[in-house]
């Protein structure tokens, strides 16, 4: 359903992340608040537990959410540290920032559920 790209990304806490899923993807490197926690599935929050040492995420895109072919680690099969990956550091405060980073490293994959439902009584 179109509808669901006009809801907004939430954390597990309901907390705003994305306004909606095209913010994510507007060319600005999907800019996020910093103070706002990602949470893993488990309730942890992937800033400040130490599970993950490395604050980045891949992704593995351009600002647009393209994939970059060159960019995502041979389809995210391998951790030759010759290949590179495009990845993101938390800290920034966007999702998609352009930074290349060994297919060695051992990052953060953020999953965004879609739990859209709709009304079974319409």
């Amino acid at each position: 359903k179109a509808e669901r790209f006009s809801l907004p990304i939430v954390n597990l806490k309901g907390q705003v992340l994305f306004n909606n899923w095209d913010s994510i993807f507007s060319g600005d490197g999907g800019q996020f608040n910093t103070h706002i926690p990602i949470y893993s599935f488990d309730g942890r929050d992937v800033m400040t537990d130490p599970s993950w040492p490395q604050k980045v995420v891949w992704h593995g895109s351009n600002p647009h959410g393209v994939r970059l072919v060159d960019k995502y680690c041979e389809a995210w099969r391998t951790t030759d540290m010759a290949v590179t990956g495009f990845a993101s550091p938390l800290s920034t405060g966007k999702i998609l920032d352009q930074k290349a980073y060994s297919c060695a490293n051992r990052l953060i994959v953020l999953c965004i559920e879609n739990s859209f439902m709709t009304d079974a009584r319409k």
